[in-house]
């Protein structure tokens, strides 16, 4: 399996968390209020009211170093859950008013490539390389008949080749 995949969905995380981050300090679009007892004329304010994606930002960044520590169900797990997050994200983007190329749109693409990379860590779950993944059968026999290799092999897996007796 190509690790082709694994850079996929590490773009699309860090492109989610740079869109959210985005989406939080920029305007959503301007309102107009009309005018009160206190103004004359209608008063047009920048609505920055959109929603605090920060904490999804981060979310999005500790999401790319856990793709890399687990594996297995708890892998799909965090999929499904980068899914959630995305869905929730352009909800709240499309339930949110402002105009679609301010945060808003920005809010929009980030949730997008939220889902994106979620179904992406669910389809390849069990495909994708996992930290450490060459010592987890670091306890089976392997021998490769090469003395010199099979003595490094040896000290890596913590034999001590000093040691008197039979070298298993």
């Amino acid at each position: 399996m190509p690790k082709r995949p694994l850079w996929m969905i590490a773009v699309l995380l860090l492109g989610t968390a740079a869109a959210l981050w985005g989406a939080t300090e920029l305007s959503w679009g301007t309102d107009t209020r009309p005018a009160t007892q206190n103004t004359v004329v209608p008063v047009t304010v920048d609505a920055t009211g959109g929603p605090s994606f920060a904490a999804l930002a981060l979310l999005a960044l500790a999401s790319l170093a856990g793709v890399f520590a687990v594996g297995g169900w708890m892998r799909r797990l965090l999929g499904a859950i980068i899914v959630v997050a995305g869905g929730y994200v352009c909800w709240q983007a499309i339930d949110h008013a402002g105009d679609l190329f301010t945060g808003k749109g920005l809010a929009l693409l980030g949730g997008v490539l939220f889902v994106a990379a979620g179904a992406l860590i669910v389809y390849y779950a069990e495909a994708l390389p996992t930290m450490g993944a060459r010592y987890q059968l670091a306890s089976t026999e392997r021998r490769s008949g090469d003395p010199d290799k099979d003595l490094w092999d040896g000290l890596s897996d913590g034999e001590d080749p000093t040691a008197d007796g039979n070298r298993t």
